[in-house]
């Protein structure tokens, strides 16, 4: 039986057992804190990671989002609470309403406090109105940013439905603000599609991939980039996990079958411990990637590219599944981890629902169920997973597209692999070397204010089977 059925029965098992009340168990309204809260408190004993640790009783008065983080463990940073029908129980960030994502930081030397655009998503209204990644912006609805004003600032990016940006530009050792542009919240594509080149030199054919997240189907474009890497013999992978909060097991466990030698859908890949009542479950690898749609485990072993190492690009924002790769590929392969430590989250949800029909709780939430862990055992990176090669992208500004190789974190392992950079790229290394004159090029030199990918990545979920 698959996982994603056993947990489905499971769910709906225990759910209903535990609506048996004893005679002195008192009855609620329907609707009202009390019964809400009772629901939750039950749920959470059933399948919480922590449930050993919940109070034997709560304050079932308050609302349920004070009730759930009352009750929630202090090492709890990413179970989840919401109401489908109430907005203000979901996270409102600029990529949900517009479609980017962004840094703020101070310029060392000129103390200027500025935004900058890390990235923009296929689609998004960000995109249609010519944000790019590297772009600079310098006042948000007329206000120029500074340190104390930051938090008011972020407030008015997500507040409404439009934004007015004042970019910048950087001439001569100064940020000057260039134009503005008026943003109007929309609709954005959540799956986003792989960006993907080759290269080569010396020999070598080196592969670079850029994933965004690994929401369902993402397997379904990268298996035609897998093919092509494939007939040119590619001898060495960089996989970009930069900004990569996470997503589907199954999507993660797809592309893990597509790199290392002597892979088999038996191949054991990872490890869920829960709670008293969850045990401790083995997954292979066939059975965890079984739930990518449309795709049969023989696709991924005909692409296989028998890599004996793999790169792997991080930064803080790089949670969840994308940490599960780096993780679950160790067994198999040398994983060089270049840029930051990840977030670290090395735990698994999946979703929890009043089962009734119609419902009595409408509420619903994504606790943490188990913690993870590779097939050695090896997991416990709830503090991130330490890089091999240290790198701040940040130190190094502007920001270049994806897949460019003199951007910083690519060109530290393309230099791991000895790959030798096109002289044809000087012109924008130039404009770089101006502001690494000016920050030393020395990690820490930017001081990095805010940052809503890794916002996006501490709210982010490793969907077990859904």
């Amino acid at each position: 039986m698959k996982f994603k059925s056993l947990c489905s029965c499971v769910v709906i098992l225990l759910l209903l057992t535990s609506c048996k009340k004893d005679k002195s168990t008192p009855i609620y309204p329907e609707g009202s804190n009390e019964q809400i809260n009772t629901w939750i408190l039950d749920s959470l004993r059933k399948y919480y990671y922590w449930s050993d640790a919940l109070p034997k009783t709560a304050a079932l008065e308050q609302t349920p989002p004070a009730f759930f983080n009352s009750i929630r463990n202090s090492a709890d940073r990413f179970s989840w609470l919401y109401l489908a029908s109430d907005a203000s129980t979901f996270t409102t960030s600029t990529r949900a309403l517009y479609g980017f994502d962004y840094a703020i930081f101070e310029e060392p030397l000129s103390k200027q406090v500025l935004c900058v655009i890390k990235s923009v998503l296929k689609g998004s209204p960000g995109e249609r109105s010519g944000l790019k990644r590297g772009i600079y912006i310098r006042r948000i609805n007329g206000q120029e940013f500074s340190k104390d004003r930051i938090q008011a600032l972020e407030k008015e990016l997500i507040n409404g439905r439009s934004t007015l940006l004042t970019l910048a530009k950087f001439q001569d050792g100064v940020f000057y603000e260039d134009r503005e542009l008026n943003l109007i919240a929309g609709l954005t594509p959540y799956a986003q599609p792989a960006i993907s080149q080759t290269m080569e030199s010396g020999g070598k054919h080196i592969g670079y991939i850029y994933l965004d997240d690994f929401s369902a189907g993402t397997l379904n474009g990268l298996l035609p980039i897998f093919s092509q890497f494939k007939n040119i013999g590619l001898t060495d992978l960089v996989i970009d996990l930069r900004y990569n909060s996470g997503g589907e097991v199954s999507e993660a466990a797809g592309l893990c079958a597509m790199i290392p030698a002597g892979i088999t859908a038996e191949s054991p890949f990872i490890i869920y411990k829960g709670n008293k009542n969850g045990g401790t479950r083995n997954e292979s690898i066939g059975t965890a990637a079984a739930d990518v749609p449309l795709v049969d485990f023989k696709a991924f072993l005909q692409r296989n590219l028998s890599l004996s190492r793999v790169f792997v690009l991080t930064t803080a924002a790089t949670a969840s599944a994308a940490e599960l790769v780096v993780n679950n590929l160790k067994p198999y392969l040398q994983v060089k981890v270049v840029g930051a430590q990840t977030l670290g989250k090395d735990e698994a949800s999946f979703l929890i629902e009043d089962q009734h029909s119609p419902k009595k709780v409408a509420w619903e939430m994504y606790p943490i169920i188990y913690k993870l862990f590779n097939a050695n055992g090896q997991g416990g990176y709830q503090n991130g997973i330490s890089p091999d090669i240290a790198v701040n992208e940040l130190n190094q500004l502007p920001l270049l597209p994806f897949g460019d190789v003199n951007d910083p974190l690519l060109k530290a392992a393309l230099n791991q692999i000895g790959f030798l950079k096109p002289a044809v790229l000087a012109s924008s290394s130039s404009r770089i070397s101006l502001l690494q004159q000016q920050n030393g090029n020395k990690p820490g030199n930017t001081m990095v204010f805010s940052d809503t990918h890794r916002q996006k990545a501490q709210t982010s979920l490793v969907f077990t089977h859904r």
